[in-house]
């Protein structure tokens, strides 16, 4: 199966599961407990998960839990996923319902599409900008209960928690793109600092932990912590990566409209009209976005020198490649430009390719380490001309960008 395909399916999956998370969270979350819900949901999802990261990329857990800034990326990334930004939900949709949290919630796109320039340094263009303006419209409507001249003042500071939910989980996403861990150690890491933050909040607020649970309760409990945070996290995260984070942003945009259908049949949730045409409002801006952005995201040059250099990122490709997968570890990415053949010197390019800390090949001649499938999505996603030659780099961003930047300088004076 290809990478877009195995990411799509990745991505399918977990939309699913995702729809039914705030009314599980806010019928479990009435019968039991906010803390006690998500303890033992994020006990069984340390329990499911540890062993698949284990058995799934050993080095990959064993490098994550040796390295420090690793612990402290993933570990912060794991509490705004999980521990934090869940809390926040669950009490967010026990003082509204599942339908308007899901709607607030996932408005989590439109936050990392503002933030994506300052965090990745990624390029968004002002048509860009625009769209998620008009998105956040979108979003008032649902604050003002589709009033627009006023907020609702009872729903308000549930309506706020909802929205600081969508900011922490967005922090978690980006240092997620970020930071290149190993998928299935960052979920395991991910639900072990949760487990005990929400064991040490219970302990510091004296609220008892062990406490009865009914079997519909502990039903909800175990697809949580099974399928949500066990394997759903797992499956979004991987779709995130290998996929454009657009794209994915994008499709996560179904979740509220299928949380309105579900909620309407499962708990007799009423279906406003403003439900509706508020997230059609931000699904339809962030579409906008969407077909404003390129496949390939585009670098933002911060040097003098590469002002004028076209650079993309193209880490998502190598992600499940095992013996490149130690070169884009940490925060280094792959990256790419562009090149015009025959207006670039042979001799420039093997004195690039052959030295230095990164590691360069062109997709004409891609290191053997490279497979046809990687290399075809390099070419779908960054789409050369018959013309063009794409080169790569992979090491430290810094290192690269420099590179790229001398050598196209050298062709230059050549």
């Amino acid at each position: 199966m290809k990478i877009k395909q195995k990411g799509a399916l990745a991505l399918v999956i977990a939309l699913l599961e995702l729809s039914f998370l705030p009314i599980f969270l806010g019928v479990a979350g009435h019968a039991v407990g906010t803390l006690q819900l998500l303890f033992y949901t994020f006990l069984i999802a340390a329990l499911v998960s540890v062993p698949v990261a284990v058995v799934v990329d050993k080095e990959g857990f064993k490098t994550l839990l040796t390295s420090g800034k690793g612990l402290l990326i993933i570990g912060i990334a794991g509490l705004c996923n999980n521990a934090i930004s869940q809390i926040l939900l669950t009490i967010g949709t026990l003082g509204t319902n599942p339908s308007i949290a899901a709607i607030v919630f996932r408005s989590w796109v439109l936050f990392s599409a503002l933030l994506i320039p300052i965090v990745l340094r990624n390029k968004v263009s002002k048509g860009q900008l625009v769209a998620i303006l008009v998105g956040f419209i979108g979003l008032y409507i649902v604050l003002s209960s589709g009033a627009l001249t006023s907020l609702n003042a009872h729903d308000f500071p549930y309506l706020l928690m909802l929205l600081a939910c969508a900011l922490v989980y967005t922090v978690s996403v980006l240092l997620m793109r970020f930071y290149n861990a190993s998928t299935t150690a960052a979920v395991a890491l991910f639900n072990i600092v949760s487990v005990v933050f929400i064991g040490a909040t219970a302990l510091a607020l004296n609220t008892p932990i062990a406490i009865p649970v009914s079997l519909q309760s502990m039903g909800i409990i175990l697809f949580l912590g099974v399928v949500t945070y066990g394997v759903g996290t797992t499956l979004y995260f991987t779709a995130y990566k290998t996929l454009n984070p657009v794209f994915v942003g994008n499709v996560t945009l179904a979740v509220p409209f299928l949380t309105i259908i579900f909620s309407a049949l499962l708990i007799g949730t009423p279906i406003e009209p403003y439900y509706i045409y508020s997230t059609a409002i931000i699904a339809g801006a962030v579409l906008i976005q969407q077909r404003l952005s390129r496949r390939a995201t585009e670098r933002i040059n911060s040097s003098a020198n590469l002002r004028d250099l076209q650079i993309f990122d193209v880490t998502s490709a190598f992600i499940n490649n095992k013996k490149i997968v130690q070169q884009i570890r940490a925060d280094n990415r792959a990256l790419a430009i562009k090149l015009s053949n025959g207006k670039y010197t042979m001799a420039n390019l093997q004195t690039l390719l052959s030295g230095g800390e990164a590691l360069f090949f062109t997709n004409d001649a891609p290191h053997e380490s490279i497979s046809p499938d990687e290399l075809d999505f390099i070419n779908e996603i960054i789409a050369p001309q018959k013309n063009e030659t794409v080169l790569i780099g992979i090491g430290k961003a810094s290192s690269i960008e420099n590179a790229f930047d001398q050598f196209v300088r050298a062709q230059s004076l050549s």
